[in-house]
């Protein structure tokens, strides 16, 4: 009966293909793709029969994700930001080249992948994700014109590394010689108590050295490591474990992603603030926090009375306010824990060359000394396009995640603008007719050790909570979604607290695929040899 059985299951895959059956296996392993990780208990009221005060300390991504949705629950909501403009990392201001012409300059490029699933969710009620567009490729650029396309490789988790092969990232019989073999599979085995336990105290420069990562795939993971602002020997394994599963192995969504076609200014900052005037939020944009006390049950900002606070600044921001707060028991301490990344360059140029038309509106460089990725904003926003229209040329921005230490300020810009056309031969000899520099370190480091010690929601003051991508979070989820995402689990405990419903909360699955599968031998091994 056994070869019955047998040749039935080999007819099946026959006649379904096995890619069709690699997919409904790992789909029995991991389960959806979009888990909710709390419980909503419709029987519990929405809203608060009382608006209750509440201060909302920055007005970035978390900041938003908390105000919107605590005032839509009946929630008295001020947010307090120290910049002129909303957004935080998402923020657009004004630059103005010449009279009579103005452009829109952010933060930088960010891509909003299809698993945000909190964050889309948001964008999609206030409806302007309809406008957004699918990128063409994800691709990195090789010095001398070598591509690297990701933009056809399968979505499913599994058959995507697989695609990789095929791509030449990496050859299939390298992957599966000693000792690469025996720990790649870490990377499919994301738990949260456990991957941090293991991994935690080792950078991912000692991982390679001990898995001897074939050159191409180290590549594509250093291209993941300088995107969380860290060099490959700051870099927390663990965090770049969890970084794997949330955006390449736990879902199906791919690495393409979609982006906004206007300024964010346009596209997103003036939707939201539409939204905070239609729930009465109120907002304070240009109004530091220099003042934070709690006083009895309620607290003091900025010489105003709230009952409840929510902190969402950026690393830098919170320590600079917890070092002048009082009546917090401790928390400056505890806070002071996080400690911001690698300064990181963000160099827009407005200049007289065009770039080849090829390539997409985004793409990865095999860093030389600081470059890391190219937007051709001509190509992704109306503005920059209007602007090429009536000029000519190219607009570009040039980023460096993690700038070393080494390097001098007053030499990141010029050095960035010689490696763009080391990668980019046609814009040799471009005159830079206008430009925008940022030189910053204020983002959230995920280095090495740091895991133990990162804050989570409940600050264990009485009605202050804390929101931000320095938030430990219980399920997986990495920059902007991790984000909007944190705000929501922010929000989620005052309202809990008050006795009303929650706010539904999405991520994708808590656990890798091999998940609790027991390792190989060797790698035991070459773990405690690391150790020692």
């Amino acid at each position: 009966m056994s070869w019955l059985l047998g040749a039935l299951a080999f007819v099946v895959v026959l006649a379904l293909g096995w890619k069709v059956l690699v997919r409904l296996l790992v789909r029995a392993r991991l389960g959806p793709y979009r888990v909710a990780v709390n419980v909503v208990d419709p029987r519990l009221p929405l809203k608060t029969d009382r608006a209750r005060r509440v201060a909302v300390i920055g007005g970035g991504v978390a900041g938003i994700s908390a105000a919107t949705t605590l005032a839509a629950r009946g929630y008295a909501v001020t947010v307090f930001e120290a910049k002129p403009y909303l957004g935080g990392k998402l923020g657009s201001w004004p630059v103005q080249h010449a009279p009579g012409e103005t452009e829109w300059v952010s933060h930088g490029f960010h891509a909003f992948f299809r698993h945000y699933y909190n964050l889309n969710r948001f964008l999609d009620a206030l409806g302007v994700r309809q406008k957004f567009r699918a990128i063409s490729d994800y691709r990195i650029l090789f010095k001398g014109g070598e591509e690297l396309s990701f933009g056809e490789v399968d979505t499913t988790p599994i058959l995507n590394l697989l695609s990789l092969a095929d791509r030449g990232v990496y050859r299939l019989g390298d992957s599966l010689k000693a000792p690469t073999r025996d720990l790649m599979g870490l990377f499919l085995e994301y738990d949260p108590k456990r991957t941090f336990e293991q991994l935690d105290g080792m950078s991912f420069a000692q991982f390679d050295r001990l898995a001897q990562l074939p050159t191409r795939l180290k590549l594509a993971f250093n291209t993941f490591a300088r995107v969380f602002f860290a060099d490959e020997d700051r870099l927390s394994m663990g965090e770049l474990v969890k970084s794997f599963h949330f955006y390449f192995l736990g879902h199906d969504g791919g690495l393409t992603y979609d982006h906004p076609v206007e300024d964010y200014e346009v596209s997103l900052l003036g939707p939201i603030r539409a939204q905070f005037e239609r729930l009465g939020v109120t907002l304070k944009l240009g109004t530091p926090v220099t003042g934070l006390a709690k006083q009895g049950a309620s607290f003091r900002v900025n010489g105003e009375d709230f009952e409840r606070v929510v902190l969402a600044t950026d690393v830098v921001g919170t320590r600079a306010i917890l070092s002048g707060a009082t009546g917090l028991d401790g928390l400056a301490a505890t806070l002071n824990e996080i400690e911001p990344g690698q300064r990181y360059a963000v160099l827009r140029v407005w200049i007289d060359k065009a770039a080849r038309a090829t390539l997409p509106v985004f793409v990865i460089t095999d860093r030389q000394r600081l470059l890391d990725s190219i937007t051709f904003y001509e190509r992704t926003e109306a503005e920059s396009a209007r602007y090429v229209a009536r000029h000519g040329g190219s607009v570009l921005e040039l980023h460096s995640y993690a700038v070393p230490d080494d390097v001098p300020d007053d030499q990141v810009r010029a050095l960035l603008l010689e490696e763009c056309v080391q990668f980019l031969p046609e814009l040799k000899g471009l005159t830079v007719r206008h430009e925008h520099f940022q030189l910053r370190r204020d983002f959230t480091a995920f280095h090495v050790g740091q895991h133990a010690r990162r804050p989570v929601t409940e600050s264990g003051v009485q009605g202050l909570v804390c929101a931000g991508d320095w938030v430990k979070l219980p399920f997986p989820a990495m920059l902007l979604e991790a984000a909007f995402s944190s705000g929501l689990v922010a929000a989620n405990a005052l309202l809990r607290a008050d006795g009303l419903r929650e706010e539904l909360v999405e991520s994708v699955p808590l656990r890798g695929l091999l998940a609790g599968v027991p390792a190989p031998p060797a790698r035991k091994t070459l773990l405690a040899g690391q150790a020692r």
